[in-house]
């Protein structure tokens, strides 16, 4: 009877903990909490950890936080979270801001259906976080142009790798010109469908299982020439280039994004997406078709993504938005 209580009161207290009725200081954890969320700061993923900050390489802004309520953050509670994260999904297509800074070190222990949630979980915040981002910036450009904001305009086109035009001279291009920068601009700061980028994260990381996922936060397997700044890969003599390496998991996202948007290799799936115009429409299939290029495979690249969405059902995720905040 002891045991079923105990039992009892410690499902109930993780309970609480999700609504947000307690706080850390329950579990004995020091800051930053796993679960909850404040003011948009990432989190450590310390589900599923080995609780020793030697076993993967933590950004420096986390290596003295410590949990000491191990039997509290075993499996158990790792598969509850998410599956209450699911479920509440289900019912309601709104989530909350829970930011993991990197994945699980024993993610490929858990069993297939279990490692397939917690991905999930980890990564539906990540992706609106990054289109949030996108849309933000969106908003501001628009603005920009209007109020013929050069210097935040020539901030964009940087970011935004404009060359066609002379950025540096933008407040001295005739209006034609001026309009063609517009134009380029909005093409490429824009939002993606959250299944093809879900679908992309589970095919290059291997459900968040793959040793450059693992030990260098690179979740869409974006190559760098300079090795320092990634893993190179094994199986291949001496390659050229290396899996890019990231601080955190959103950094990952946000290069994923940015890339897409820059690159000219995705150029027709920015143009799509422009005659589409409506994000709430997008859909991850149909954006996948102009994705042929992401790797060398080809085609069977693209039919690799579709078949991700399809059997994952990962396409009614792209209506997912942030719950609004206390």
């Amino acid at each position: 009877m002891r045991f079923k209580n105990n039992t009892l009161l410690t499902f109930l207290a993780f309970l609480l903990s999700i609504l947000g009725l307690i706080g850390p200081g329950f579990w004995d954890i020091k800051s930053p909490n796993p679960i909850k969320y404040e003011n948009d700061h990432l989190t450590r993923a310390s589900l599923g950890l080995r609780f020793n900050p030697n076993d993967i390489d933590l950004d420096n802004k986390f290596k003295n936080s410590k949990i000491s309520s191990k039997n509290f953050f075993g499996k158990e509670i790792a598969i509850a979270w998410s599956k209450n994260f699911i479920d509440q999904i289900k019912a309601e297509p709104k989530i909350p801001r829970i930011y993991f800074t990197q994945l699980p070190s024993d993610l490929n222990t858990y069993q297939v259906s279990d490692k397939k949630k917690i991905f999930i979980s980890i990564m539906l915040p990540l992706l609106l976080k990054g289109n949030e981002k996108v849309s933000i910036e969106r908003s501001n450009l628009i603005m920009f142009f209007k109020k013929g904001n050069f210097k935040k305009l020539k901030l964009f086109c940087k970011k935004y790798k404009i060359k066609t035009i002379d950025c540096n001279n933008i407040n001295s291009l005739n209006n034609a010109k001026f309009k063609t920068l517009q134009k380029i601009l909005l093409n490429r700061v824009n939002v993606l469908p959250i299944s093809m980028m879900l679908a992309q994260a589970i095919v290059e990381s291997g459900w968040g299982g793959s040793r450059f996922a693992q030990k260098g936060n690179a979740l869409f397997g974006q190559w760098t020439w300079d090795k320092k700044k990634g893993i190179s890969p094994t199986g291949i003599h001496k390659p050229s280039f290396a899996v890019k390496s990231f601080k955190n998991l959103q950094d990952s996202v946000d290069a994923y994004i940015l890339n897409l948007n820059t690159h000219p290799a995705y150029i027709k799936l920015r143009n799509y997406r422009e005659l589409i115009r409506n994000p709430p429409n997008f859909k991850g299939y149909k954006f996948s078709r102009y994705l042929d290029k992401y790797a060398i495979i080809g085609f069977e690249y693209v039919k690799k993504i579709n078949l991700m969405i399809k059997k994952n059902n990962l396409e009614k995720f792209n209506s997912l938005r942030f719950k609004l905040e206390n």
